[in-house]
């Protein structure tokens, strides 16, 4: 049994290092504000380890401990550790405020890490508070979600809300929204798909990309010819069997091509106009979003 002895002694060495480190409400308390401090400071790893010891150890606060510690994963973009903080910052609290900021937390998470429909399955829990700056970032958050979702009608109407009482700004933003609307006419993937089939390289000139229509149609024009060569050499039907297969795969490519053009060309000014409406909401009715 000697054998046992020396793991035993090592395991209750463990234990008694643990159960020794301060543990009363006043030490716990010392242990959050450093946490704080270094927090503020951006030492956001550091923060979290000690939040988290604090909690461990049974800070009485736990429910605000753990928005913290979500905020620290947050701010480090460790954007799942952050959700789950966030959740039990949910479950182990009364507060309809703490609650509130413990959704909103979450969605912003998934809205970082693009899972718009779970964040807005998130928010629709809410409807609204009695708190102005939680209503202020429950609308930025559903504008956000919904305008990355593709929900277009629905983003506008969350973003007016944040900016309700601004006239001025409120316009701004239903301009930006009208030019949502043409820039979806403007560059249509389809359309560049089916014109790119009618006319070879039409496609990208709709998108705007001169160097690629030129390419594309210099590269069937280049076929054409070829086939032609091959039917005045040898027969049209060889030449269509040598020269079709390599026509086809760059006709069809062609035209997938200018479908993809189109829809970045489509994303990028979406983006432009994403970041004109962030601008317009930015400013003195908005700087509680960013605390």
């Amino acid at each position: 049994m000697k054998w046992l002895v020396k793991p035993a002694l090592i395991f209750l060495a463990i234990v008694n290092l643990i159960f020794s480190q301060p543990t009363s409400a006043q030490n716990l308390d010392d242990i959050v504000r450093f946490s704080d401090q270094q927090f503020i400071k951006g030492n956001f790893e550091l923060a979290a380890n000690e939040y988290n010891r604090a909690l461990f150890f049974g800070h009485r606060d736990a429910d605000q401990l753990c928005l913290k510690i979500a905020n620290c994963y947050l701010s480090q973009n460790k954007l799942e550790q952050s959700a789950l903080f966030f959740d039990r910052a949910y479950f182990s609290t009364n507060s309809d405020s703490i609650k509130t900021e413990a959704i909103l937390g979450k969605s912003f998470s998934l809205i970082l890490d693009k899972k718009y429909i779970l964040a807005l399955s998130e928010l629709i829990n809410i409807d609204s508070t009695k708190y102005s700056d939680q209503n202020t970032k429950l609308n930025f958050l559903k504008g956000v979600a919904y305008f990355g979702s593709n929900q277009d009608d629905l983003a506008e109407i969350a973003f007016k809300k944040c900016i309700a009482g601004f006239p001025g700004k409120t316009d701004d933003i239903e301009k930006d929204f009208i030019q949502l609307k043409k820039i979806e006419k403007r560059y249509n993937p389809q359309t560049a798909w089916f014109l790119s089939l009618i006319v070879p390289g039409a496609g990208q000139l709709y998108s705007g990309e001169l160097k690629e229509a030129a390419n594309s149609s210099a590269l069937l024009g280049g076929l054409i010819y070829l086939t032609i060569s091959f039917a005045a050499k040898y027969s049209f039907w060889e030449a269509i069997v040598i020269v079709f297969p390599w026509f086809q795969r760059y006709y069809i490519g062609g035209a997938n091509k200018a479908e993809n053009m189109a829809l970045e060309k489509q994303k990028i000014k979406r983006n432009n106009t994403y970041q004109s409406i962030l601008r317009t909401i930015e400013g003195e009715p908005q700087q509680q979003i960013a605390n």
